[in-house]
């Protein structure tokens, strides 16, 4: 048996042994007798005042604030020593951001590369507020940062309200933290779109949590114009119904199914942009090709990663990009591993599919900036250091480091996207 066998039976069965567990569980907490059931654990339930929710969101937002003007101050006085204020904008105008400032400005059907609509694979809320926020700021970058921090902020007080009312007050400000300072979670403050993602799926979750199904679609529908795994909330949502009941309700099941299957309308509206711009619903994929991007077995991306981390030919590329994304997968698999038994299935089994499918693509390049929006995994970490004051520093210590550096490192260039 060759090495490249060995490691895609390895991997891949453990993918299917953990997957297969979790649906079972499941299962069984739909009152099927399946082996591997077990109880649904009970919540705190500790609600949010709203005086404690404007406090995260202004902290969360003040947070931004701060990275935003440091970086600023360390681009015009080191980076570009002589530049104008401008500088702090266009400093976080790098990688995919300046797609979506083009998208922006020129719109579909008028941003295109060698006639060829290469940017339909960014999908369009993100640009379609900038261009509507930009006619209050005058400047389409400052229009892209503002929906950042604000919806960052307000993504914090949605993950603070879910995990305030599963483990508590302490936890929630833990999960808050740990989401904050995550190597990648620069990002929130950028021009990107994982402000907009955190706040759409972040408020999905809770609404899912709290059983208010049609907010909770209409807030997967804005996910799903955000990004392809906003349509993960149907399941997120149809596992949370079961569980909730006890067993397959298929007349609840039927009552409900119009507000769980709304994210789907946010991929439509995606569809039917392509439609417009390319002449297919699906030319997206045709799109792909060009970045590279397509569907592959998680355990062949884990090896062309795990390749690329050892012996890729720029010694730097492989501290920015491949040994970082080889070392967050099994930090992440092992979080779902010990959350399995401690959490209710919508989370653990969204988080189990997040993970999976952003670790399934054939050029994986940005799983740190993707996996910064994989909320039950702050959750599952806020859990884990619960009375354990060392460990929650360990971990605060490490990933304020990682912060740091990978912030540095893209600022100046380096393969962090």
């Amino acid at each position: 048996m060759t090495i490249k066998l060995l490691w895609t039976v390895l991997v891949s069965g453990a993918v299917i042994a953990l997957g297969l567990s979790l649906v079972l569980r499941w299962l069984g907490t739909a009152g099927l007798p399946v082996p591997l059931a077990s109880r649904t654990p009970d919540a705190v339930r500790y609600a949010v005042s709203r005086a404690e929710g404007l406090r995260v969101f202004l902290s969360a937002l003040l947070f931004r604030l701060v990275i935003f003007v440091l970086v600023g101050l360390f681009t015009c006085l080191v980076l570009y020593p002589g530049s104008g204020p401008d500088a702090a904008l266009w400093t976080w105008q790098r990688w995919d951001a300046l797609h979506y400032v083009n998208l922006a400005e020129l719109g579909y059907t008028g941003y295109m590369e060698d006639g060829k609509h290469l940017f339909l694979v960014f999908f369009p809320l993100y640009p379609w507020l900038m261009r509507l926020v930009s006619f209050i700021t005058g400047n389409t970058m400052a229009a892209g940062l503002l929906i950042s921090f604000l919806t960052y902020a307000g993504g914090c007080v949605y993950l603070y309200q879910l995990a305030a009312w599963e483990l508590g007050e302490r936890a929630a400000r833990r999960a808050v933290l740990f989401l904050s300072i995550f190597p990648y979670a620069f990002f929130f403050g950028g021009i990107m779109t994982e402000g907009l993602f955190l706040f759409t799926t972040a408020a999905g979750l809770w609404y899912i949590r709290r059983h208010r199904w049609w907010l909770a679609g209409v807030f997967g529908v804005l996910a799903a114009m955000t990004r392809m795994h906003g349509i993960l909330l149907i399941g997120a949502a149809a596992a949370e119904l079961v569980e909730d009941r006890g067993r397959f309700d298929w007349r609840e099941i039927g009552r409900c199914l119009p507000a769980l299957l709304l994210p789907a309308l946010g991929t439509l509206v995606y569809l039917a942009l392509n439609w417009q711009v390319g002449g297919d619903p699906f030319a997206f994929t045709v799109m792909q090709e060009h970045w590279s991007q397509g569907f592959c077995w998680i355990s062949d991306t884990l090896w062309y990663v795990l390749n690329n981390a050892l012996s890729y030919p720029t010694q730097a590329v492989r501290y920015q990009l491949w040994i970082p994304t080889i070392v967050l997968f099994p930090i992440f698999f092992a979080l779902v591993l010990y959350a399995r038994k401690k959490f209710r299935s919508m989370y653990v089994l969204y988080g189990f599919v997040y993970l999976v499918l952003n670790y399934s693509l054939s050029w994986l390049l940005s799983a740190g900036r993707y996996l910064s929006c994989g909320l039950p995994f702050f959750l599952f970490a806020a859990a884990l250091t619960e009375n354990r004051r060392w460990l929650t520093i360990l971990i605060s210590a490490g990933m304020s480091i990682g912060f740091v550096l990978m912030l540095y490192g893209y600022l100046t260039g380096g393969q962090i996207m």
